[in-house]
Protein backbone atom coordinates (compact mmCIF):
# COMPACT_ATOMS: atom_id res chain seq x y z
CA UNK A 1 0.00 0.00 0.00
CA UNK A 2 1.46 3.14 -0.83
CA UNK A 3 1.47 6.05 2.04
CA UNK A 4 0.87 8.67 -0.74
CA UNK A 5 -1.70 9.29 -3.56
CA UNK A 6 0.22 9.80 -6.76
CA UNK A 7 -2.67 10.91 -8.52
CA UNK A 8 -3.40 13.63 -6.36
CA UNK A 9 0.33 14.65 -5.50
CA UNK A 10 0.19 14.65 -9.69
CA UNK A 11 -2.65 16.71 -10.16
CA UNK A 12 -1.16 19.50 -6.94
CA UNK A 13 1.59 19.48 -9.04
CA UNK A 14 0.24 20.16 -12.37
CA UNK A 15 -1.52 23.30 -10.67
CA UNK A 16 1.66 24.48 -9.18
CA UNK A 17 3.22 24.69 -12.26
CA UNK A 18 0.94 26.81 -14.04
CA UNK A 19 0.12 29.13 -11.03
CA UNK A 20 1.48 32.63 -12.46
CA UNK A 21 4.36 33.99 -10.15
CA UNK A 22 3.23 37.54 -10.25
CA UNK A 23 -0.23 36.11 -8.56
CA UNK A 24 1.60 34.73 -5.61
CA UNK A 25 1.95 36.49 -2.46
CA UNK A 26 5.34 36.33 -0.41
CA UNK A 27 4.08 36.09 3.11
CA UNK A 28 2.20 32.61 1.75
CA UNK A 29 4.93 31.01 0.82
CA UNK A 30 7.42 28.79 3.40
CA UNK A 31 10.71 29.91 4.01
CA UNK A 32 12.94 27.69 2.52
CA UNK A 33 15.57 27.19 4.99
CA UNK A 34 12.84 25.87 7.52
CA UNK A 35 12.14 22.63 4.69
CA UNK A 36 14.43 19.91 5.84
CA UNK A 37 14.96 17.02 2.94
CA UNK A 38 16.19 13.68 4.28
CA UNK A 39 18.18 12.03 1.16
CA UNK A 40 18.47 8.54 2.46
CA UNK A 41 14.79 7.96 1.99
CA UNK A 42 13.25 6.82 -1.33
CA UNK A 43 12.31 9.52 -3.60
CA UNK A 44 8.68 9.13 -3.31
CA UNK A 45 9.23 10.19 0.15
CA UNK A 46 11.04 13.11 -0.26
CA UNK A 47 9.12 14.30 -2.65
Amino acid sequence: MNKYNIEKLAKKLERCRNVNLDDVKLEYVDELTSIKIDRRKPSNERI
